[in-house]
């Protein structure tokens, strides 16, 4: 039981690994300069991918993202990768690396999302081969996040020394965080170079952290050391490690085994049995509970304490056998289907926030392995997908009944057309608009004719051309008088007269140009609009009723492919439900039958525990 309990490492080494690929991925994204990118990280933010990705590519199909084009198609290509569409991820990053506008960073972005694709399909060679096209140029994140991605492919291949060599180069760059370090630790105790991996995780096991991340990460390292002094047999130094694990934390069940076996390892079997039996008092699912309840009676049968043993012994058969019942009655409630109904009544959100925040109801059999069920990879991923067909499916329900609106919408439109069509029919057989653009042309004709004569008689006032025509009759009848002192007086007066009003008109010549010339230009913008509207009016005429037709056959067809997604959607997500459902059934039979594994041990060294109390000479074969 011990050398089964210290091949967690290996395993626990992955998940670390991906969690901190995980965090790394929450960095902060550039500010906004475009509206609509700024619309886009509102819902980033917020987790909700799904309308990420819509108003994503409506801004890149609209070009409304000027300042954004790189983020944006890195951004899309990121949140296709998070739904899975590794393809479509795929063509977004190799598109962007044949760009010869694109910068390093964003080439060197690619490359590393290029390397994460082939690392998710299990392709460490062309994973690989991307990440060594990464150089140059590139931010602190994506530095960070290489690194980890290159030392994990190295790892995965028993390349332990490469491994050790890019984190070394990654440490020496001084860009380096925890997760780094405990890689680093964790591969040079993979190299047999126990010593130099326990500097590194002993550095980070005596870290203050002031998040639950790097509290978590802290028990990770001092227990993933302990174990490794455990495997060497230092069992002093194993259990001082251990025991700097929270007990109250995620890990304190492995701890507290791991602490109990270091004990045993040096014969101090009553020591032992003190973080044994803390650990027998916890929750029965526990895999390390299960094996603490075995290994107390073991300590004490090392103690010749026999009677004791064997009462705990028959204890822990009948815990197990308990165990056993709720796991069947686990299995039960799967089968009816009650764990697809509490994930259907979660809060339904495109994103990856809702793993954190599914409600734990123990009271409930289908939930009652919830935490030992979402410690497996392909389960959490079988959950987040499930969940997203959810949300798709409900999207397609959502659109197959608004878009009846779009019938009313089309319905009231054709309604107004054929109430305003007779008003329309009669403003295109007017000829008032043909009249006033005849006059307007006149007007302009006349207005040049005065600007090339520079006559100021031609922008006279109705008052001023009649007194004009009068001066000029008095004129023509004193021409027909005879010359005497009478008349000669009356001609000086009617040339003063004329050449007051002359000059009147000659001195206000230029204002009145100006006034008439922006009156027709004001009169101009309205005719011009007038005309326009009138063809638009007139084209509308004709094309309306066809653009009714072409809404309508648009409409319709849009209405059938929505249907044709949801039934599709329909099906996928009943056969994710099966498949969920399988996943979650094979869990808990394997849990069985370690169970199983458990009780017959248990029987058998129930025997050996009877016998020996019964032939005390045959102790020495316990």
């Amino acid at each position: 039981m011990r050398r089964s309990a210290c091949g967690f490492i290996l395993s626990l080494l992955m998940t670390q690994l991906a969690t901190a690929a995980n965090a790394a991925d929450r960095k902060p994204l550039p500010m906004a300069q475009d509206l609509q990118f700024g619309e886009v990280l509102f819902y980033y933010f917020q987790e909700d991918w799904f309308n990420s990705i819509v108003r994503l590519q409506i801004a890149q199909a609209q070009q409304r993202l000027p300042h954004h084009g790189d983020e944006a198609e890195l951004l899309l290509g990121g949140l296709d990768l998070s739904y899975g569409l590794r393809n479509a991820a795929s063509e977004i990053f190799e598109r962007m690396l044949t760009d010869e506008h694109a910068d390093a960073r964003t080439r060197n972005r690619a490359w590393f999302y290029l390397a994460r694709i082939s690392f998710q399909r299990g392709d460490t060679v062309n994973a690989l081969q991307a990440l060594s096209q990464i150089n140059g140029d590139m931010t602190r994140a994506t530095h960070v996040e290489a690194a980890q991605l290159h030392s994990l492919l190295l790892l995965q291949l028993g390349q332990n020394d490469a491994a050790i060599g890019v984190l070394e180069a990654a440490k020496d760059a001084s860009i380096w965080s925890p997760y780094l370090a405990y890689n680093l630790g964790v591969a040079y105790i993979r190299n047999g170079r126990l010593k130099r991996g326990a500097k590194e995780l002993d550095t980070l096991g005596e870290l203050s952290g002031h998040s639950d991340e790097l509290r978590l990460l802290r028990d990770k390292a001092n227990l993933a050391l302990g174990y490794s002094y455990l495997q060497e047999g230092e069992a002093q130094r194993s259990r001082e490690i251990l025991e700097r694990v929270r007990l109250e934390g995620p890990l304190s069940n492995k701890a507290l085994l791991g602490t109990g076996w270091a004990d045993s390892e040096a014969d101090e079997f009553g020591r032992a049995l003190v973080p044994w039996s803390e650990l027998g008092r916890r929750h029965a699912a526990d895999p390390a509970v299960q094996e603490a309840l075995l290994a107390m009676p073991y300590a004490m049968t090392r103690m010749n304490l026999h009677g004791r043993a064997v009462q705990h012994y028959h204890d822990a058969i009948t815990t197990l056998l308990d165990e056993n019942d709720k796991l069947d009655d686990s299995i039960a409630a799967i089968r009816r289907g009650e764990l697809l109904e509490i994930l259907q009544g979660q809060d339904l959100r495109s994103g990856s926030g809702w793993l954190q925040e599914l409600t734990l109801d123990t009271r409930s059999p289908a939930l009652r392995y919830q935490v030992t069920l979402m410690a497996a990879h392909e389960f959490q991923e079988a959950v987040k997908n499930y969940r997203d067909l959810l949300v798709l499916r409900n999207n397609l329900q959502t659109w197959a009944t608004n878009i009846d609106a779009y019938d009313d919408m089309l319905s009231a439109r054709r309604h107004r057309f054929g109430d305003n069509r007779p008003a329309a029919e009669r403003a295109l057989r007017s000829e008032d608009h043909t009249r006033l653009e005849r006059h307007h042309r006149e007007l302009r004709a006349r207005l040049a004719r005065v600007e090339a004569a520079r006559d100021p008689l031609g922008l006279a006032d109705a008052t001023e051309t009649g007194q004009w025509e009068r001066i000029k009759h008095i004129k023509q009848i004193l021409s027909e008088l005879p010359v005497n002192p009478v008349t000669d007086a009356l001609r000086e007066r009617q040339a003063r007269v004329e050449g007051a009003l002359y000059w009147q008109l000659s001195s206000q010549y230029k204002p009145r140009l100006w006034q008439a010339t922006r009156r027709l230009e004001e009169v101009a913008g309205p005719l011009d609009r007038s005309a326009r509207a009138l063809q638009s009016l007139d084209s509308a005429r004709i094309t309306s009723p066809a653009g009714f037709d072409a809404f309508n056959q648009r409409i319709n067809t849009n209405r059938g492919i929505i249907q044709v997604l949801l039934n599709r959607t329909e099906s996928v997500h009943l056969a994710q439900g099966e498949y969920l459902e399988q996943l979650a059934v094979n869990e808990l039979e394997q849990q069985k039958k370690r169970i199983d594994t458990y009780i017959v041990q248990a029987r058998f060294s129930l025997a050996q525990t009877l016998d020996s109390a019964l032939y005390p000479g045959k102790v020495g074969a316990q």
